[in-house]
């Protein structure tokens, strides 16, 4: 006989505790787990927001919690992708969009009818061949009849999200302490504050990210109209990402101290901004690092604990919800004796290296002068993410590893982005004959304009979302 657990200590603040709290308590309160969250009040930075990628909206589900509670409590806007822009040293920008690059024709990837193309003089960019990102530029959101599928996911206000999270515990039953200490018989601890004793996390890391160390953040008007995607602009030591929300909108500036002072900083933000925003008194400590064993006998490490990201493609909360289904799925069924904990390290390993890749491939194809993205390009990748790139510069395949977070048609709209074109393509898709081929083009186009054109605007569809 086993001895199943039936008492969790959830310890932190933040998001990562209560969404943890939430998530064990939906799927196992029922069986008689009793949850307890230690809030330890850590809040989110101020001014804070955060972008979640779509499959966080399918978590949502999980948690039961709807969007009209992401829009009414988190001032959350739809995100269908994240702009790039300056990071090919020039004016230039692209839109990693959630959704199809192009779709199959012919039993091939439509990549391949593409790179083809471009060998012959095409000058329409990958992206344009994507519903969700012709949809995101015309600021439409919605379910196309028929064609291509279109994934979504949210950008919300870190604070409310915060307390939207909360108020899911209450309703789910997670009893909430705040006294020190923690219960002497909790038969699991997810510590999700970043405290627990043992294995830490490891800050140096050599997994191809910059030495971009330092965040300072701001607010500003609401975008009119509203963008249903976050915009990333480069700067010569960092980047600036725009994140759009119903009441404002946030600035994430991050930058390297060894290329800008804070005070620079500051000034450099205004400039990019318009000087239409009100910034944060000071500049946030950035950390990249992950835990080598984040469950150790009965403790797990989730969020910030575990992981310590870069703010790009929604990494934070994307590694967050993965860290947290894996628990669930690997819920140990005995108390004294839990097995699972080497298969969760095994699998969180290959989960934050992956992740880290698709964040590390904007540095090395990055094409800018100064020094900063020079060393981020310069800097060392895995060999996974080494061999990927080389892959898809020869014949535009995308290699699957283990435990990969990204779908590929997501690797290929940034690498292609990026202006990475694959110098060959399958041998197959010269078969078609090159005027068909060009129909095919305009047939996609035309469908995506027809889809884009039936959907709602951005705001039309938040409204509905709020009746």
């Amino acid at each position: 006989m086993t001895a199943p657990v039936k008492r969790v200590l959830v310890r932190g603040g933040g998001i990562a505790a209560p969404m943890a709290a939430l998530a064990i308590s939906r799927a196992y309160g029922r069986l008689g787990v009793e949850v307890i969250w230690h809030d330890t009040a850590e809040t989110a930075p101020p001014l804070a927001a955060l972008i979640a990628p779509p499959d966080l909206a399918t978590f949502h589900k999980l948690l039961g919690i709807d969007e009209k509670a992401l829009v009414c409590g988190a001032a959350a806007t739809v995100n269908l992708g994240q702009q790039f822009a300056g990071w090919s040293g020039n004016d230039g920008a692209f839109l990693h969009a959630y959704g199809d690059a192009g779709t199959p024709y012919a039993s091939l990837p439509f990549l391949q009818y593409w790179t083809r193309a471009r060998a012959r003089g095409l000058q329409v960019a990958l992206e344009e061949f994507c519903l969700a990102a012709a949809a995101a530029k015309q600021g439409r959101v919605g379910e196309p009849a028929a064609g291509q599928a279109l994934k979504r996911g949210w950008h919300l206000d870190a604070a409310g999200y915060a307390r939207v999270l909360r108020a899911g515990c209450e309703r789910s039953g997670v009893r909430i302490a705040v006294e020190e200490g923690q219960p002497a018989d909790a038969d699991l601890i997810v510590d999700a504050g970043g405290a627990r004793t043992g294995d830490t996390v490891t800050e140096s890391m050599n997994d191809g990210s910059p030495a971009c160390d330092r965040i300072l953040r701001g607010s500003g008007p609401v975008f009119e109209p509203l963008p249903p995607y976050s915009r990333v602009t480069a700067h010569r030591a960092g980047w600036l990402t725009l994140i759009p929300l119903a009441d404002r909108t946030a600035a994430e500036f991050a930058f390297s101290s060894a290329h800008m002072s804070d005070e620079d900083a500051r000034t450099a933000l205004r400039a990019m901004t318009g000087g239409r925003i009100t910034i944060a008194d000071f500049a946030e400590p950035l950390r990249v690092g992950t835990c080598l064993r984040p469950w150790v006998d009965n403790i797990v490490a989730i969020g910030p604990s575990a992981v310590r990201t870069l703010p790009l493609d929604g990494a934070e909360l994307l590694l967050l919800q993965l860290a947290i289904a894996q628990l669930i799925l690997l819920w140990p069924i005995d108390r004294s004796d839990m097995q699972e904990a080497e298969i969760y390290n095994l699998e969180m390993g290959g989960t934050y290296a992956r992740v880290q890749d698709f964040t590390a491939q904007h540095f090395r194809l990055n094409a800018r002068i100064e020094p900063f993205w020079r060393d981020a390009r310069a800097a060392p990748v895995s060999a996974e993410l080494a061999a990927k790139i080389e892959l898809f510069a020869a014949r535009g395949l995308l290699a699957h590893c283990n435990h990969e977070a990204h779908v590929e048609d997501s690797w290929a709209m940034c690498m292609a982005g990026h202006g990475l074109i694959p110098r060959s393509f399958d041998p197959q898709a010269a078969r078609v004959e090159e005027r068909a081929l060009m129909t095919e083009f305009q047939r996609q186009l035309g469908a995506i304009a027809t889809a884009v054109r039936a959907m709602p605007s951005h705001s039309e569809a938040l409204e509905q979302v709020r009746k």
